[in-house]
This record gives structure tokens, sequence and C-alpha cells, in this order.
């Protein structure tokens, strides 16, 4: 008998690819600090071509170290973090480049910032503590939800070996929080535990809000196999529409525009804007492949969700939606277009993987022993 088919072994693979991953993701992140004399704000990315920015970053943090570019979201995570609930937006709130549209994903931050109490020096270690974590949570998750799809728990690693997962665990962004609560959902609703796969499904929504494509998922299948939807189901849109009230009402009067909608645009116009730019430049060949992979895999998930239905596969359909209508400037770059689509490439996994268990249990169940009569 090997180990992994080992009952008393496989009840400790979960834990042990939890732990292997905040050991990778730490190890990860301190490859970054060891060459930057372990500061973090190496992950919060205060950018250089933006000088108001760098200069609040050097305000709240003292020494800084600048990115090149634009920067990335951390920087935006981390002003959010030290204000969460948007109390003094003019101290931090106004330097969001969209303030609203930032403001939504408000579990990351709040977590990171310590509801709001925690001091700058402190949430500059923490928004990265926390997607470490979140890293080994994650895992740990997939793990056991993977055993509830009749997989061997090892299929945890589609959650850590996810491109936009990693790439979100070292760049101060909310993706792996986001993805953690959306297989705990998964995980709560097939044990039929509703009530905590709501919670769960709320908390994705508010961490980042294309999530709630996961809860439509989740809608969808409860209806496929009960005709009917409790209306606690509706707990991730209510919640989601009150903090979206609120926000407006606290960072409203920083808005120039309607920002919900600015990372949408015509079908697959940006896609098709960005694999100009790929094989127009040669140093593209990495966002190219990736890009084409999200695109078919999103396609894949979403056939798949209407030839069998399963829970994780409606659950990741409505993503192609948004693969569909992303524009360019998310589609352009790998490490933005894998965490905008974070979920596709683990639910791709995990819902292929499980359909070919079930295929090779077919035969066996049909082999019935038939007595033969006695000569």
């Amino acid at each position: 008998m090997t180990l992994d088919r080992s009952p008393s072994f496989s009840r400790f693979v979960p834990v042990i690819l939890a732990i292997a991953a905040v050991c990778l993701g730490w190890m990860m992140a301190a490859s970054l600090l060891a060459d930057n004399d372990w500061n973090p704000s190496v992950f919060v990315k205060f950018p250089e071509a933006k000088p108001a920015e760098l200069a609040y970053g050097e305000k709240m943090l003292g020494d800084v170290i600048p990115s090149g570019g634009f920067g990335h979201d951390g920087k935006f995570f981390f002003m959010q973090a030290m204000d969460p609930f948007f109390l003094s937006p003019e101290d931090h709130a106004a330097y969001l480049d969209r303030p609203t549209y930032r403001a939504q994903r408000m579990v990351y931050p709040i977590l990171a910032g310590g509801f709001g109490l925690l001091p700058a020096q402190v949430v500059s270690w923490s928004l990265l503590l926390v997607n470490i974590v979140a890293l080994g949570v994650g895992t740990w998750l997939t793990a056991l939800l993977a055993r509830e799809l009749g997989l061997s728990p090892w299929f945890g690693l589609a959650f850590l070996l996810n491109p936009g997962i990693l790439v979100s665990s070292v760049i101060d962004t909310a993706e792996v929080l986001a993805m953690l609560f959306v297989v705990a959902a998964a995980l709560y609703l097939i044990r039929e535990k509703l009530g905590l796969s709501v919670v769960f499904l709320t908390l994705a929504a508010l961490t980042r809000e294309t999530m709630l494509l996961a809860a439509v998922g989740a809608i969808a299948y409860v209806w496929h196999k009960k005709r009917s939807v409790p209306k606690v189901l509706a707990v991730p849109f209510v919640a989601s529409a009150v903090w979206w009230l609120y926000v407006r009402l606290q960072l409203g009067h920083l808005d120039e525009s309607v920002q919900d909608t600015q990372a949408l645009g015509l079908p697959f116009k940006g896609f098709y804007e960005a694999f100009q730019i790929w094989i127009s430049q040669p140093d593209s060949e990495v966002d190219l492949i990736v890009g084409i992979v999200l695109l078919v895999v999103s396609i894949l998930v979403a056939i798949r969700a209407v030839t069998d239905r399963s829970l994780l596969g409606l659950m990741g359909a409505g993503f192609v939606l948004l693969a569909v209508l992303m524009v360019e400037g998310v589609w352009r770059f790998y490490f933005d277009a894998s965490r905008a689509l974070v979920p596709v490439i683990t639910i791709y996994v995990l819902t292929v993987s499980a359909s070919r268990q079930r295929q090779r249990r077919q035969p066996e169940r049909a082999a019935v022993p038939v007595n033969q009569p006695s000569g």
C-alpha cells in the first residue's frame, strides 16, 4: 500500500500541504525581502511615476522602496487598511485612483489593518502575512474539498499552484483571500451546511466584487438540485449592496466618473487588442501563453458547467463572461489577467479530475457478479 493510498496518512495530507504552502509563500517573500534590506514596502509598491502616492508612502512609512512603472494594487490596499471604514477619507482614500471602486474590496484591508487599529509599519507587514496564512488555509480547504469530490487530497495543490494565487501572494492583493472564501463556500455547500456557505460567499464578494459570480453559480446549483432557492442565498448580494451604498456616502465626493465598469468593454475586444500587443512584442511570450490558457480554460469551465452542472463548474461558469468582457488593460499582463480570473484554473483542475474519477468508477459499480447456475 503506497503512502497516498493509506487512510492513516491521507488524513494528514491537507495539513502537510497547508504547511508546505505557508513555507513556499514565506520563501518567495523572504527572497525578495533579502534583496531589499527586509523592507516590506517592496510588496506595497509605491511608484516613482506617481509622486503623490510615493510621498504618501514616505509620509506613512518613512523609508520606502519605490516601485518601477505605476506600482501595483498593494499600495491601494495599504491606503484602505489605514482607514478601512473611510472615516478620514481626505487622509487616505483621496490617494486611491478610483476610490469607490477600490473600496468595494474591504475584507482584506480590514483584516490586514486590524480594523484600522494597527500602525502603518505593522500594516506593511500584515498585508503580506495575511496572504501567506491564506495560502496555507486555502490549500488546506482545497485538499478537503478535493476529498469531498472523491479525489486525492493532493489536489489541494490546485489552489497553491494557481498562477493568480501565487502572484497575489507577493504583491499585497486580495485574490488569495477571495479564492479561499470561494473554496470554503463550495466545501460547506457540498456538506449541506448552507449557513456557513453563505457566510463565505458573502466574505468572498466583499473581498473581491467579481466573486458574486460564484454566488450566482451556487444559486444555480441549489436550484438545479432542489428546484427552490433559500432566501439566505441573497445575503451576499444584500451585503455587497449595503457596503456599496456606505462607500458612496463616505467617498462619493471623491469620484469623478462611474468607476465600476471601467475594466469591462465589448466582447473579446480587450483580448483581441492584448493579443495584437503580445504578438508584436518579443518579450510578451508569458503574457501570451497565460492569456490564451485563461480564455480557453474559462470557456471550458462554462461548457462543463452546462453539461454536468456540478457545483464548482457552476460557480466558475460566470467567469467566462468576465473573460469575454475584460479590457486590454486587464488582459495585457499575466499577473493582472490571472488574478482577475483566479477561480478558473483551480476549478477546471478539480472539475475535470472529479468527472474522470466518476467515469472510472461507473464501470466498477456496473460490474455486479452474476451467479452461474450449476450444471
